[in-house]
């Protein structure tokens, strides 16, 4: 941990600075998240207007790679030029990339636009809470980070709302014009508030054949793992080829960021206990949480479950992270310490997959509701107190690799975990269906057929039905359970965090007279 003369680098600002400091900051976050969920709803209008539906996937895909992959970029070097010029960078490529998605009137140039808005995107993310880390300190920030919980919470409910109106009642295009006022104001503010923070002293040595092996070694890598489930498994070309792409460079990279002068992403990052604890921690319960965003709705429409049902069941998810989050951030700026949340959370975050893996879920609603609320408040009591605890063991300097890095590499473990288990679950499907009376009805890729199957249709046989139903149980039943057991590895992880005092604000120094009033004081008898 640093020492405690680095509590005197916060500068102050007060209630309102902090205030305008953080809407700024908010609305940049809120730009970023709105655009994931409100692309989604449109994306088949978007295809049939454009004709592209053989790219259509692209504009999802492109936008989740470029933004994962700048995020440690942006981190490192926030670090060396300072927080303001890379955020108003961030927000301005964000909005400016917005525009050519409105004017795209092709589905090439409209993936051409949403790869540059990732790139602005990625920025907006890592950048905002670095900021936060550099206003306020580590003993005050819990409750200040509990706000882009509840900010996330928003756009995801907003996003398809909004998306939704926009394609019903306007054009999909103004998805786009919506990010063009906001980011306006966001910059506005950013550029306002955050002169104060400066920029660091000396002139940086910026490790750019670092960047470059960054970006060589996560995209093919993201890219692999999204062709995993469209390729139906790991064994095919489209998928092993990016792979070992991937992996090499990620090999090269390590050997380079021994040797470079000033590394991209610090090797000395990982000799800290706290932060390798922590991204081993979070990038588990994120892989995880990715995962069951994916998959319970899955299990619910392989039962048989009307979207509507489906739908009220997720409602806790979302809503319930957001309490929990804002709830600990708060107890954790009383409290001065923050290891006991993240342990509470994996400890929960266990029993609910083993709840699941040996009951199930569609039983009823009242216990769908149940695991899905805890389930969304051990989102809450984890990643934002191990953030405060990992800005809190780092170094000034390294807030924004420290910050953004653990943002990359949770990103990175859920685009893992969504292909695994996809696949996982594919596999142990086709198994299953296989060994059923009467799956010739399926095809030759059970598997596939049974993620397309209304289990209610009423030309199948009753007791296929009753079997395949049983199928889907046991495929489930077994994901929940290495669930379970990666759940258990995180928490043994966060035994590992320090439980260290939080920093916050160094005294301010007593003016001249105060001191000799002090001094007068202390000599008399």
């Amino acid at each position: 941990m640093p020492n405690d003369s680095e509590a005197v680098t916060y500068q102050r600002f007060n209630k309102r600075e902090i205030r305008s400091v953080m809407i700024g900051l908010l609305l940049a976050m809120f730009l970023g998240s709105l655009d994931q969920t409100i692309v989604a709803t449109t994306l088949s209008t978007m295809a049939r207007d454009l004709e592209g539906w053989e790219i259509m996937s692209w504009v999802v895909s492109g936008y989740m790679i470029t933004s994962t992959t700048v995020t440690p970029i942006y981190g490192r070097l926030s670090d060396q030029f300072g927080r303001r010029p890379l955020l108003l960078v961030a927000i301005f490529l964000f909005v400016a990339s917005s525009i050519f998605c409105a004017l795209a009137d092709t589905m090439p140039m409209l993936v051409l636009g949403r790869f540059l808005q990732g790139i602005g995107g990625g920025g907006l993310r890592s950048v905002a809470m670095a900021v936060v880390a550099d206003v306020i300190p580590p003993r005050e920030r819990g409750r200040y980070q509990g706000y882009f919980s509840i900010n996330f919470a928003i756009a995801t409910v907003l996003g398809p709302v909004l998306g939704g109106l926009f394609a019903r009642y306007l054009t999909w295009h103004w998805i786009f014009w919506i990010n063009v006022p906001l980011g306006l104001v966001a910059l506005a503010l950013s550029n306002r508030q955050l002169k104060r923070l400066g920029r660091p002293a000396r002139r940086p040595r910026v490790d750019w054949f670092g960047a470059l092996l960054i970006l060589l070694g996560s995209t093919p890598l993201l890219y692999a793992l999204g062709e995993v489930e469209q390729a139906g498994g790991w064994g095919h070309a489209r998928v092993l080829v990016p792979l070992g792409l991937g992996l090499a460079s990620v090999l090269l990279l390590v050997w380079w960021e021994t040797i470079a002068r000033e590394p991209m992403l610090p090797l000395r990052l990982f000799r800290n206990r706290t932060f390798t604890a922590a991204l081993t921690s979070t990038s588990l319960a994120n892989m995880i949480f990715t995962s069951l965003v994916v998959l319970i709705p899955l299990n619910y429409q392989l039962l048989g479950l009307p979207a509507d049902q489906a739908g009220i069941r997720l409602i806790p998810f979302t809503i319930s992270g957001a309490i929990a989050s804002f709830s600990v951030g708060y107890c954790v700026s009383r409290l001065g310490r923050a290891r006991i949340f993240p342990l509470v959370g994996c400890a929960l975050l266990t029993t609910m997959c083993g709840v699941m893996a040996w009951t199930g879920i569609g039983r009823s609603l009242a216990s769908d509701l149940t695991v899905t609320f805890l389930l969304g408040a051990t989102l809450g009591f984890q990643f934002n107190p191990v953030n405060v605890l990992v800005q809190n063991s780092l170094r000034m300097e390294d807030n924004g690799i420290g910050v953004s890095s653990q943002m990359f590499f949770r990103l990175m473990a859920a685009a893992f975990g969504v292909a695994l288990f996809t696949a996982f679950l594919i596999g142990t499907l086709s198994a299953g269906a296989r060994t059923v009376p009467g799956h010739e009805a399926l095809g030759p890729e059970p598997g596939f057929a049974l993620l397309h199957l209304d289990l209610r249709r009423a030309d199948l046989d009753p007791a296929l039905i009753t079997s395949l139903a049983q199928t889907i149980h046991d495929a489930f039943s077994q994901i929940f359970l290495i669930m379970t057991g990666l759940a258990f590895l995180a928490f043994l992880a966060t035994l590992r965090l320090k439980d260290e005092p939080l920093r916050g604000y160094a005294p301010s120094p007593a003016k001249p007279e105060e001191r000799a009033v002090a001094a007068t004081r202390s000599e008399s008898p």
